[in-house]
C-alpha cells in the first residue's frame, strides 16, 4: 500500500497472493497431522510390560501425540480464519476499485456529453 494522490492504493494482488500461499501452507500441515496422528503409534508392550514406568511412558506417548495433532489442526484454523479475513479484505477494495472507477467513468463520460455543470 502507497500514498497516492489524495489517498493509499491498495496492492490487492499481493493480498490474493498471500492468500494463496496461506492456503498452501495449511494444505501442506494436513501429511503432519495425518503422521503425527498415525505413524507414530506405539504398539502395546513394546515398551515392556508389568512395570508403571512403561504404562507411563506409552499414555505421555499418546498424550502428545494428541496434542501435537490438535495444535496442527488449530494452526491450520488460524491459518483459514486469516487467509479468509486477508480475501475478504481484497475482495472489499477491489470492489471499491472497480465502483471508483466506474463512477469516474460516469463522471467523466457525463461531462463530455454535456451534462457537466457550467
Amino acid at each position: 500500500m502507497g500514498a497516492g494522490t489524495g489517498g493509499y492504493r491498495v496492492d490487492v494482488t499481493a493480498l490474493e497472493s498471500t492468500v494463496r500461499q496461506l492456503r498452501a501452507v495449511a494444505d501442506s500441515l494436513d501429511a503432519p497431522r495425518a503422521a503425527a496422528r498415525y505413524d507414530t503409534a506405539i504398539p502395546a508392550g513394546s515398551l515392556g510390560s508389568g512395570f508403571d514406568g512403561a504404562s507411563a511412558l506409552a499414555g505421555k506417548h499418546d498424550e502428545m501425540r494428541d496434542w501435537l495433532g490438535s495444535m496442527i489442526a488449530e494452526l491450520q484454523g488460524f491459518i483459514e480464519q486469516y487467509s479468509g479475513e486477508a480475501k475478504s479484505a481484497a475482495e472489499a477494495y477491489a470492489e471499491q476499485e472497480h465502483r471508483t472507477r466506474q463512477d469516474f467513468f460516469s463522471a467523466t463520460a457525463g461531462a463530455s456529453w454535456g451534462g457537466g455543470t457550467r
